[in-house]
């Protein structure tokens, strides 16, 4: 079922992020990220934008961060309030989303849409519950993309040696190994006589 995140709204009610730290925003998409992989849930978290907000703004400002990670910052002069009220208004499917909220306001526009809410605090025990749960042994790890280009460099394949047009030379025959070539076919011979 995917989740539609108030995100300020969240980092707001946890207790080991802080709405003043300025990375607040990437550490809840770090976790996000790595809680939708983990639960198979689709989730799409909402901010707004920053005061003095440089960020480069491109279509509606949602970027993918993994497959099921979707994150969007509100554009200047809207507020994430309404990018949510949007989105739930617009939804097809108002059976199959949940949005995290403790906002009031956010909350009473989307129960009377028919799409359920779930407050901030219990969101976050759904996902201690979650991380602190026995880890999955066969899920792989998720890397940024800078993580997957750097370890591509490191186990990057050999390049092939230049070709000059002539035969490799065959190996240096090892000291003995004709020798052991002419007791094998002893043996082969040996052998049909018992």
């Amino acid at each position: 079922m995917p989740l539609l995140i108030d995100g300020h709204n969240l980092i707001g009610q946890m207790h080991d992020l802080s709405l003043s730290d300025p990375d607040d925003e990437e550490k809840l998409i770090s976790r996000l990220r790595y809680l939708a992989e983990r639960s198979e849930k689709r989730m799409t978290i909402v901010f707004d934008p920053a005061p003095n907000d440089t960020r480069i703004h491109i279509g509606s400002g949602q970027s993918q961060h993994g497959a099921k990670l979707t994150v969007i910052y509100a554009h200047s002069g809207r507020k994430a309030d309404d990018v949510i009220r949007s989105i739930v208004g617009e939804v097809k499917d108002r059976q199959g989303l949940i949005v995290v909220t403790s906002d009031a306001a956010v909350a009473d526009f989307t129960r009377r849409c028919g799409v359920r809410t779930q407050s901030s605090q219990d969101f976050i025990r759904w996902m201690n519950a979650q991380t602190s749960a026995k880890p999955n042994i066969d899920a792989k790890p998720i890397g940024s993309a800078k993580e997957v280009i750097n370890w591509s460099d490191v186990f990057k394949e050999p390049s092939p040696p230049p070709k000059s047009g002539k035969k490799p030379a065959p190996p240096p025959e090892k000291k003995g190994q004709r020798r052991s070539e002419q007791l094998k076919t002893q043996v082969k011979k040996t052998r049909g006589l018992f």
